[in-house]
């Protein structure tokens, strides 16, 4: 027991890897690589900042009011070692992006750091807006052991996550009646629809969409940034040695990492920042744009986040889950809804965490024009999907040959056995059971109105009518059970998608289980794999993912 546990672990963590390697190098194939469009200036704070620059920062930041946050933990260590924050500055001017290296402040006792404690303050002050991919608060906590700032922050805290998945559904529903406007304007016109790309490579928005709005899933950041502006943000560079110094000015500069290391962990703590005010930006723009003529627009970032989070505020944040959208569809916590016909074997399909992250170069301008992006894409269903549920030998299968319990008992070997006898029992014995309403397990006690049994004494009652005036058996519930059985197992078929199969059960299960599929139930019937689903969105989400050779 000992010895398996481990290798479960590194199995689980080694397919967790896996994953996000295939997410970042499907997203690499399909986008070019994230650019910010606004151009930003970077500062080191560390034991060599200067008096002159801290100076220069404080009074930047007394005339700002919006702050992004993002931090890093050095992956080894595990300690906390790096806080972005980028200082949002108003057209044409630079915004500032700080990158606070926590191993390398300059002496406690010290001036400078004095000063830098009184540049948080005045960043924290009443009244400004903190921004953050995520809860803040908790980010921060990690960092209070260096005691450069206090955890009493009076500023408004906008967890734009959790603003994001709300707001890109209204975005979604806005296109759609936009296009549609569009479409009917002109009853003449035909418009051919088709994905911009591959729909198994990369989900159409509205159906993604569909299915974390469902579930009270969170968007990661670089999935908001793929969706929104079809743009790549690595995440590989998330576990890195952010405990290095960065600034390679400073006298301890480790000579076992390159110049282009460091420029790359640069560019990607830099690059989350600026992709979340790119974010930002975005969704306030288009607000300002489609705001009705009478209306009065708010004008300022701030106060329009806050107004998201105060209308977005209605789902639970116990209830928010932020796995990816596939993984938090699942729910292995009961295996009622989880059977399988071969005996004794139940799939665990372990929860992933977030999609980590990564970034591409460092400080320069870009002078790249916004573009939005037209979301009305729609796919086709196959029409192997579409009549699922007409494939009616499925039924004919289950009704004669499977004959595995109902979901709240356990077929055992020895039970298994006697399974084609009771199946023949069943049979015998149709006529007596269909004298019993299926919904009434009173029927006992009911006087029989037949005038033709009424008529009859005891002694002439034949069997058949004797049987009705006792209880069931244990022979007649268990037959009863097995039907009811039979008749839930086929409802979990009622979504599904179906694919040629030519390899057994168990390494039809393993191969779901690599792509978390959430099946009911699957079977086998001739060379045909039938795969029950829990509802519509996962029928459509399959569909499109698993390819059609996959168990060939």
């Amino acid at each position: 027991m000992s010895n398996a546990q481990p290798s479960s672990t590194n199995s689980y963590v080694t397919d967790r890897f896996t994953k996000k390697d295939d997410k970042e190098h499907r997203y690499e194939q399909i986008f070019p690589p994230y650019h910010p469009n606004k151009p930003y200036v970077l500062h080191f704070v560390n034991s060599l900042i200067t008096e002159q620059e801290l100076k220069h920062l404080c009074t930047v930041i007394n005339n700002t009011m919006d702050f992004i946050f993002d931090t890093e933990s050095d992956y080894h260590t595990k300690m906390p070692a790096l806080i972005q924050i980028l200082i949002v500055q108003p057209d044409p001017q630079p915004s500032l992006l700080l990158l606070i290296e926590t191993n390398h402040l300059p002496n406690s006792s010290s001036s400078l750091f004095l000063g830098i404690q009184h540049l948080l303050h005045a960043i924290t002050r009443t009244g400004t807006y903190l921004y953050a991919w995520g809860s803040l608060l908790d980010e921060l906590e990690r960092f209070k052991i260096y005691q450069f700032f206090s955890m009493s922050i009076s500023s408004h805290i906008i967890n734009v996550q959790r603003v994001f998945t709300g707001w890109f559904n209204e975005y979604l529903n806005e296109q759609s009646r936009n296009n549609n406007n569009n479409t009917t304007a002109d009853d003449n016109s035909l418009v051919l629809k088709a994905p911009e790309f591959d729909p198994e490579l990369f989900l159409p928005p509205a159906m993604i969409n569909r299915l974390k709005v469902m579930n009270n899933q969170l968007w990661s950041l670089q999935d908001a940034i793929a969706y929104l502006f079809y743009q790549y943000l690595s995440k590989r560079d998330t576990l890195r040695s952010w405990s290095i110094d960065l600034d390679k000015r400073l006298s301890s500069c480790n000579k076992n990492f390159s110049l282009n290391y460091r420029r790359r962990l640069i560019t990607y703590a830099s690059f989350d920042c600026l992709s979340l005010m790119n974010i930002m930006l975005f969704m306030h723009e288009n607000y300002l744009s489609n705001c009705p003529v009478n209306d009065q627009p708010i004008e300022s970032l701030g106060k329009y986040f806050f107004y998201l989070s105060s209308k977005f505020s209605s789902v639970s944040p116990a209830r928010v889950k932020s796995r990816p959208v596939v993984e938090i569809l699942l729910s292995d916590e009961s295996d009622d809804s989880m059977t399988v016909h071969d005996l004794n074997e139940r799939h665990q399909i372990p929860f992933e965490t977030p999609v980590n992250q990564q970034p591409s170069t460092i400080i320069h301008q870009h002078h790249e024009s916004d573009q939005i992006y037209n979301f009305n894409v729609t796919y086709q269903v196959s029409d192997e999907s579409r009549s699922f549920n007409q494939h009616y030998h499925i039924t004919e299968y289950y009704e004669i040959t499977d004959l595995t319990p109902s979901d709240t008992q356990c077929l055992t070997t020895a039970q298994a056995s006697t399974d084609h006898q009771l199946f023949n029992e069943i049979n015998v014995h149709d006529q007596i059971d269909n004298h019993f309403n299926p919904n009434d397990n009173h029927q006992d006690m009911e006087p029989n109105h037949d005038p033709q049994v009424t008529n009859l004494n005891n002694n002439d009652v034949p069997p058949l009518i004797q049987t009705k005036r006792k209880r069931r058996s244990s022979a007649s519930q268990k037959r009863r059970n097995q039907r009811s059985s039979l008749r839930h197992r086929k409802n979990r078929y009622n979504f599904g998608i179906s694919r040629t199969v030519n390899t057994t059960i168990t390494n039809v299960k393993r191969i779901l289980r690599s792509h978390a599929v959430p099946y009911q139930n699957v079977n086998i019937v001739k060379s045909k794999l039938y795969i029950g689903l829990k509802s519509k969105d996962l029928e459509q989400y399959f569909e499109q993912l698993l390819p059609l050779d996959i168990f060939l």
